[in-house]
Parts: C-alpha cells; sequence; structure tokens
C-alpha cells in the first residue's frame, strides 16, 4: 500500500478521534453484579456537544469488558438523564430517578467535570453506587462519592 495513503487513513482517524473525543465523568454501580455505566462528557470542536451532552452506556464487566449502549428502557426509565439547561461551556442536567439532583457539568483546570451540591458542599462526582434489595429492582440507597476541596468524601441519597 502506498505511504501516502496509510499516512491518510492515520491521519483521518487521528483527526476523527480528536474531534469526537470524549473524557469520563463518572460511573455508576450497583450491588448486584460487577457490570457498570459510564457517562462520558461529549466533546465536538474542543466544547460540549450541547444536542447530547453525555454518552451512557454499560461495562460489561462480567462478560469480558464488553461495551454496550443502554437499552431505550433502561435510559428512559434508570440510567439516561434529563437536559435542564445548556450554555456553550457547561450543561446542567438530572439522572432520570433523581430529578432533585442537578449534575453541572463544565470545564475546570482544563477537564471536564461533574459538579452536584450535596448538603450545601459542591462535590466533582466521580461514582454513583446504587445498593440494591438483593436481586431485586429495589434500591434502597444510593451512595455519592466524588471530592470536595480536594478530600475524598461520599453523601448518602436514601431512597423512601
Amino acid at each position: 500500500m502506498n505511504k501516502r495513503v496509510i499516512l491518510f487513513f492515520i491521519l483521518s482517524f487521528f483527526i476523527l478521534s480528536f474531534s469526537c473525543a470524549a473524557e469520563r465523568l463518572f460511573v455508576f454501580e450497583r450491588s448486584t453484579n460487577k457490570n457498570y455505566i459510564c457517562y462520558d462528557v461529549n466533546i465536538k470542536d474542543g466544547k460540549i456537544d450541547t444536542n447530547e451532552p453525555v454518552h451512557a452506556y454499560w461495562i460489561r464487566a462480567e462478560e469480558g469488558g464488553e461495551k454496550k449502549e443502554l437499552s431505550y428502557l433502561q435510559f428512559n426509565f434508570a440510567f439516561g438523564y434529563k437536559v435542564d439547561s445548556k450554555k456553550a461551556d457547561e450543561v446542567t442536567i438530572h439522572l432520570t430517578p433523581y430529578k432533585n439532583l442537578p449534575i453541572r457539568i463544565t470545564k475546570r483546570g482544563g477537564k471536564w467535570i461533574a459538579l452536584v451540591t450535596m448538603e450545601g458542599q459542591e462535590m466533582v462526582v466521580s461514582k454513583f453506587f446504587a445498593q440494591m434489595k438483593g436481586e431485586s429492582l429495589t434500591c434502597l440507597y444510593v451512595d455519592v462519592t466524588g471530592t470536595v476541596n480536594g478530600k475524598t468524601v461520599t453523601k448518602r441519597i436514601n431512597n423512601k
């Protein structure tokens, strides 16, 4: 194969990868198994893609780490999100089951982050963990883990 053709494909792949690059915001784990949902910010031309600001998908750790898209039901009733507001450099969403916990996605220090305010403290979120009741679909509580002033903290959301 011609060196120019190879160089063209390499450069094309690099450019496409850069323009569609995503950064991990946080993960959502459950006590029922080792599979988890990733929430990555969608970047387009160096800015947040306000049409689809977050890409949520499974990592099937129990199936060799396979990446799998959320189903329609999973996205709309369990692990998806709704956009509350959007600006050119910031979007506020909430996870489907947590309408009262706004998650602000913004860039800080050159990195995209997810921020929540809990108990009066702004937290950079890294993980949600749902403690389920056995193998059922009943969630007992969700722990939100992140950093506040450089320290790792966990705050609990109790389900009623």
